[in-house]
């Protein structure tokens, strides 16, 4: 099932339970960035219920889990200097991995990190 013509349910879903409550505003910007970018890239974490999130963040109620951030697969340099041109305004947490890119909604401070 379609959240948005370029993004499932099924790659939005909790990989522990299937439960996806992604947030309306969170997946139009995303949609928007999808657009924008002219590519499609893979959502390898969207939402995560508690026990997920408790498993692998040390936040106990992290962006994740209230449908407010995306891991997306995106390793190709030029285009993630592709996305970094798009619309990311509403993004204010953003963090570069070497195999991917988080995408959140962050707070009121906008922050740019590195995993190392």
């Amino acid at each position: 099932m379609q959240l948005r013509p370029n993004f499932t349910v099924e790659e939005l879903s909790c990989s522990c339970c299937g439960e996806c409550n992604m947030d309306n505003e969170f997946m139009d910007k995303l949609q928007e960035l999808r657009e924008s970018c002219g590519f499609g890239f893979k959502v390898t974490s969207g939402y995560r219920c508690e026990k997920r999130n408790k498993a692998v963040s040390k936040k106990s109620r992290g962006q994740h889990s209230m449908g407010l951030a995306v891991d997306i697969s995106l390793t190709d340099r030029y285009k993630r200097r592709k996305l970094f041109d798009g619309p990311l305004d509403y993004f204010r947490d953003i963090a570069i991995g070497k195999n991917f890119i988080h995408l959140g909604h962050g707070s009121n401070k906008k922050g740019l990190g590195v995993y190392a």
